[in-house]
């Protein structure tokens, strides 16, 4: 052989990668590669070679740091040149702690805390923690990214997750995420009220608010006469409007919110008293038609009277001032 060929080495999926990833190193000689045998070699650690010289010319490896690599091949007593380093990168990801609904909840709330890789989720395990300056871990390394919990204790706390994935019995840890902070706060006890002062005339329209501090995401629950949840309905709202009134209408009335599934509801409101008279809209215009018709009717006798007792008072007027004369 007149000249020493000059393998190239190639790396396949990527040469920047992350940790735990496998790689398969390809040493190239773009010439018949029978009776050739491989070998390669780590530059860092001083052309150690990583295998002994193999009949093919590729190699499976794992990485877990960023390093140089290079690659040799001989037959019989020819050998080759090494090949141009190939620097392999390798990243350790850092996960994203995302909470869905959301970070401020009620007791009881169920959440999902998702450690997000960026869809890098070949062959990874994930855990949770509360309290990061514990550490306390809420779970073993789970196969899925997400995690249901169900917001109990009250106050602030951080939580923050990590992944792992192993190979031939070494594990590889990615960074912890940022820790995300989740607030927990005592169920809302809703407000129900209205407008309505006084009783309701039948047939009129009636306006209910179940007023909640801190509304979004929920969905209100309303009943009357009893606390009975079988009988409760239910609005995307928080008013509900009677649009005509009966008489069947009044009574005591109750309303509370729930969101989530299983839905998690707050305390029933106070109750509301709503009172309906039996006097509708109309009769009462009809009534007061009625009285001015009447006072109409009557006027020519009220005034008649009024002159008669004009003149009376007068007549009786007169012999007093004659006698006084």
């Amino acid at each position: 052989m007149d000249e020493q060929p000059t393998p190239t080495l190639r790396v396949y999926p990527n040469t920047t990668v992350y940790t735990g990833d496998t790689l398969t190193l390809t040493c190239d000689l773009q010439i018949s590669l029978t009776g050739w045998k491989f070998r390669w070699y780590k530059v860092s650690q001083q052309l150690n070679p990583l295998t002994e010289y193999k009949d093919t010319n590729t190699l499976s490896i794992t990485v877990s740091d960023t390093a140089e690599y290079q690659c040799i091949a001989h037959r019989g007593e020819y050998y080759t040149q090494y090949s141009d380093p190939v620097r392999i990168t390798v990243e350790i990801p850092k996960p994203t702690l995302r909470v869905d609904p959301h970070t401020t909840v009620y007791t009881g709330d169920t959440l999902t805390l998702t450690c997000d890789l960026q869809s890098l989720l070949t062959g990874w395990r994930f855990r949770w923690y509360k309290d990061s300056q514990q550490l306390n871990p809420l779970t073993e390394y789970k196969d899925t990214n997400t995690l249901s919990i169900t917001a109990s204790d009250t106050g602030t706390a951080e939580y923050l997750c990590i992944a792992r994935r192993g190979h031939g019995g070494v594990d590889y840890d990615s960074h912890y995420s940022a820790p995300v902070k989740i607030t927990v706060a005592v169920k809302p006890k809703p407000e129900l009220r209205s407008r309505l002062k006084g009783a309701a005339l039948r047939g009129s329209s009636v306006t209910l608010e179940c007023a909640l501090d801190q509304s979004a995401g929920w969905r209100f629950y309303w009943t009357k006469h009893t606390q009975n949840p079988q009988n409760e309905f239910s609005t995307e709202t928080h008013s509900h409007t009677i649009s005509s009134v009966s008489v069947s209408d009044g009574g005591q009335y109750w309303c509370r919110a729930g969101r989530g599934d299983p839905v998690n509801y707050t305390p029933y409101s106070d109750a509301l008293w709503v009172n309906v008279t039996d006097l509708s809209i109309p009769e009462t215009r009809f009534s007061a038609l009625s009285l001015l018709s009447s006072l109409l009717a009557m006027s020519p006798y009220l005034l008649v009277s009024i002159i008669l007792g004009v003149k009376c008072y007068r007549a009786r007027a007169q012999p007093d001032e004659v006698n006084r004369t």
